[in-house]
């Protein structure tokens, strides 16, 4: 399994430390960006491949950091100018556009759950791709409408479709599959205010008949980190050890 973590994306936050980027900001004493690391070796034997801004990699040497803290994890950079997430997974299509799973983990939120029997279970409902949802309607969020099969039936970006709130975490059984999908979704410019996410690809996948499910958790096990006051809870947290 390839394991891809997106942490290039522009946080509103990043100036709120000494103008060190969030991945770099201290929860009870440890990175976020170790938080997502342990998280994502959760998973026996997959392949962690993380994917960086230039301009931080180069002023805070955050790739030297992830690789002291995951020697054998993949670095990739991405220029400012890159729009969005999906063209920013699109990086790493090299080690993607194979055979092999692949789980995306967005690296500004933190998810309190096995991901191990998380995936078990995408595999056991023989799957084609599957996502962890909370319960929301906040338009900062992306979304999935699930029909009464429990399939995932449309996904939109800031856009609230239902109460399925998509958790950052998604989990596809073909990686080539991914790469072909986010292509086309590129292709059809399907982009939010000039940007491409991830969620909009599962558009494409359902179009060719893919069985997309989703595995709901408590809004408890998962801490956002889009905003200062999200920081905040999510430190207060810690703090008192919930």
């Amino acid at each position: 399994m390839n394991i891809l973590i997106l942490g290039a994306g522009t946080a509103a936050i990043e100036s709120s430390d000494g103008g060190y980027p969030l991945l770099l900001t201290e929860i009870d004493g440890t990175p976020l960006i170790q938080r997502v690391l342990d998280t994502a070796k959760t998973l026996a034997g997959g392949q962690i491949i993380v994917a960086l801004r230039k301009s931080e990699m180069t002023r805070f040497h955050l790739g030297n950091v992830v690789n002291i803290l995951d020697p054998d994890a993949k670095v990739i950079s991405a220029n400012d100018s890159v729009r969005g997430a999906a063209c920013t997974a699109l990086l790493a299509s090299p080690f993607l556009d194979t055979e092999s799973e692949l789980l995306i983990l967005n690296a500004n939120q933190l998810v309190d759950v096995d991901l191990a029997s998380v995936v078990a279970s995408f595999r056991e409902r023989k799957l084609d791709a599957g996502l962890i949802t909370f319960t929301s309607v906040h338009p900062r969020y992306s979304y999935v409408r699930v029909g009464v099969d429990g399939y995932v039936t449309e996904a939109a970006e800031k856009r609230p479709l239902s109460k399925f709130a998509s958790a950052g975490v998604y989990w596809f059984a073909d990686g080539r599959r991914f790469v072909a999908a986010a292509k086309e979704m590129i292709r059809k410019d399907a982009n939010v205010e000039g940007s491409f996410y991830v969620t909009p690809v599962l558009n494409e996948l359902i179009l060719d008949q893919a069985r997309i499910g989703v595995h709901s958790i408590d809004n408890s096990k998962y801490r956002p980190i889009k905003s200062e006051r999200q920081l905040h809870h999510v430190e207060t947290q810690f703090e008192h050890g919930v």
